[in-house]
Order: structure tokens, then sequence, then C-alpha cells
């Protein structure tokens, strides 16, 4: 039986811009120096960046407002150990400033091939600052409601609201880390941690997605996981799609280049970095990722980049090329289904007829590109074949808790609460 998917491709509105290298930027969002707990100043971090060939850089500073980076940040008490550790704090001078934005910046290394310059984002932040279960939240283009907060443990929502109020946008940093998928490999086998999050993703359309990649992926190499399941769970609701966001995370120099994201913008402003957040049109790529690239693979050179996507509504069909690659795989409920690809002027192409799959997709299929420099992975395209209702996952029935186990839940939920399951051997 032939079956037709009505295709939702995410990067139709820049599918002509894909192919020219100057709609490509390189872009981190999520970003730390000595002004919260980093190891290096902001000043160096920013100029690791730069001489990193970024494009587009977020310092977000755990529970500290991001402003233009020539202005002083916020001095949290929290913090104040950092002028022992690390010396004084440094953040570039306004002439430093201008020259990184207009990318005629000198920097000791001074490496930077582009002449283009490095656009800083302010008003952001990582919320829930002091929270031991790293229960992070990255605002965006938010205002100072969550500064100096140091939020509750395990609790997402309040800095998640604070950031629809203040007219941002946020996404979830590094959730199986927060799930403590090392110590607890089946956690993503619990219904009720992946609903966790399904439950927040549907009340909060302005909190766009989480964090599949980040940094070394050490504890949260489980987020691609949790990212399909989430896809599965909440695409047939019909109500919307989690975007996949890959940053550093960076705490010192060392870390900057890690895992970050190919943006597709027709034109260099903030303006148009939201609107490619809210509509999915950038790729998460990482030059570590423990499951699909194995355990001890360190990414080295130029890394993978998509050069082209066609959806052929008609046939059902999606044709992605790229370079620097040495294989594309469709991946569809958490499973590679299609790796076939033809090689031809230095650049891969892979073509997915869904029809021939449609057994295997349920309502999304997502690509990633491997070669030696990492991993590059799409956004989801919805796969509708008209059977979403069928597929719906039920919802699992929250027990309300007896008195005595909110009690136990609510002291486990401070910071106390955190240490005695330390010593527990629950953490």
């Amino acid at each position: 039986m032939s079956v037709k998917f009505k295709i939702t491709n995410p990067y139709e509105s820049v599918t002509e811009l894909i192919c020219e290298k100057e709609n490509h930027y390189k872009t981190n969002l999520h970003t730390h120096s000595t002004y919260s707990d980093a190891n290096d100043t902001m000043t160096k971090m920013i100029e690791g960046f730069y001489d990193n060939d970024f494009d587009i850089l977020a310092m977000t500073e755990h529970g500290i407002f991001g402003k233009e980076w020539d202005k002083d940040p916020s001095i949290i008490p929290l913090y104040l150990f950092q002028n022992l550790w690390h010396g004084k704090r440094v953040h570039p001078t306004t002439e430093q400033y201008k020259a990184i934005l207009a990318g005629a910046h000198k920097t000791e290394q001074n490496s930077r091939t582009k002449s283009r310059g490095l656009m800083c984002v302010p008003n952001c932040i990582e919320a829930n600052m002091f929270t031991l279960m790293k229960n992070h939240v990255n605002g965006y283009f938010t205002d100072d409601s969550c500064e100096g907060i140091c939020g509750k443990e395990n609790d997402f929502e309040i800095p998640i609201r604070k950031i629809e109020k203040s007219g941002g946008v946020s996404h979830i940093n590094h959730p199986t880390d927060w799930l403590q998928c090392r110590l607890f490999p089946d956690c993503l086998e619990v219904p009720e941690n992946v609903e966790f999050f399904a439950d927040l993703l549907r009340r909060y359309k302005s909190c766009l997605g989480i964090e599949v990649l980040n940094m070394f992926d050490r504890p949260n190499y489980q987020d691609r996981m949790l990212w399909d399941k989430l896809l599965r769970t909440l695409i047939p609701e019909g109500n919307r799609t989690v975007w996949g966001f890959a940053n550093s995370d960076a705490h010192e120099v060392s870390q900057i280049d890690t895992a970050f994201m190919d943006f597709i913008l027709p034109g260099y402003s903030e303006k148009n970095l939201r609107t490619a957040m809210e509509n999915g049109t950038f790729f998460a790529i990482a030059r570590y990722a423990k499951n699909e690239l194995g355990a001890d693979f360190v990414g080295k050179g130029a890394v993978p980049q998509v050069t082209k996507i066609a959806v052929d509504h008609e046939n059902g069909t999606i044709t992605l090329a790229g370079k620097n690659c040495k294989a594309i795989e469709w991946i569809a409920d958490g499973a590679v289904i299609k790796a076939e690809t033809i090689e031809a002027d230095g650049e891969i192409t892979s073509v997915i007829n869904l029809g021939e799959y449609s057994e295997k997709i349920s309502c999304y299929v997502r690509a990633q590109l491997k070669g030696d420099g990492g991993i590059c992975m799409t956004q989801p395209f919805i796969c509708d074949k008209g059977d979403f209702d069928a597929i719906r996952r039920p919802v699992p029935v929250k027990k309300p808790l007896s008195k005595s186990e909110k009690f136990v839940k609510d002291f486990f939920d401070t910071r106390l609460g955190v240490i005695v399951n330390k010593f527990r051997g629950k953490w």
C-alpha cells in the first residue's frame, strides 16, 4: 500500500540560502566567564570565539543579565570568590567592542579568517544560577527578572514563565544531565521523565526546545534520545515541534569549539537570529557525540555542513547534500532507517523516499551528517500520513501525592535535600 506523507520542511523559508556561504553563521548561545563560575575572563572568552571564526555569540552567565560587552555586568555576591580564584574580572573596552563587531579587532592569536565581525547577543541569561541539580534554562531577548535568583532545585517552570512573560524565548539546557543519565542509564525508559519535559514544552511555546549537544557530551550523552522521544510524543498532538540546540557551554577557552550551531540567516541582525531560533532554521553541530561517533572520537578540521535541502512533496522525497562529511543518516523515532549516499564533486547526497520507510516513520525524520570534523544534525521534518490521532501516546496519569510523600519531595527539592541524596548514593 502506497503511503503519501504531508511533509513540513523547517528550512523552507531559507532553502535558497543554504547553498550560499555568506548565509551560514557559526553561532554559540551558551557561554560563561569569570563574571560567574568560569575560568577565563569575558574578554579572553570573547576573543577565543572571535579567533575561532564565530559569527554570533551570547554570554549567558549564571544568574547575570547579559548586556553589550563593553557595559559592566552585575556583580553577584555568590561569585565574589572569583576575585581570589581567577583575579580581576575583565570585559572589553568600548574601543575593543566596536572593533570586534566590525571584524577589525586584533587578538594575540590573531587567527580570525572572516572579514565580518562577531555579533553580540545581549539581553540573555542562564537562569537558576545556584541549583545543584543543574536544572538550567537559557533565556534570550528577555529582561533582568531572573538576575540574581538562585532558583529552586528541580524546577524549570519558574524561569521559563518569567522569560515568556518578558517577551523572550528560552531553551532547556543539558536535560539528561539533570536526569543523571550517567547514574541511571535507563532514565528515559521511565515515561514520567519524558512527560515532565513534554508537559513544559506543551504549556510554554516560548520554550523553543532543548540542548541536544553540549561541550564534550559526557554527562548528557542521552540528550538526543530524549529529543527523539519528545518529538515522537509532541508532534502528533499538532501544536508544536522541538528544536535541537547545540552549544559549547564553555567555561574556558579550551572548550570553545566543542559544540555550536550553523544558523541560516538572510541577513546579519538580532531580529533575523530570533526568527531563526523560533523557526528552527539552523543545524546543531558538535565535535563530540558519544552514541553517534564513538566514546573516544574527537572531531578535527572542517565540520560537516549542509549545502542543499530539497523537498518533493508530490513524490514524498527529501534530498540532502553536504560537504566535509563521509556519511548521511536518516533517523526516525531514534533509529537510523537509511544510510545510503551518493558521492560526486566533493559532496555527498542522500535522497529518502518516505513511502519506502512508512512502517518505520511515525511522525518525523531528521538527518545527521558525519565526518572527520564531527557531526551535523538537522531539525526534524514533520511527516504526516494522516494518522496522528492514532499514534498519540497516552499521557501518564499523575497520582496525587499524600501529605507524607509531598513532604519528602519538597525536602529533596531543597539544596539540603540534594546534599543528603548525594550521601545516600542517589546523586
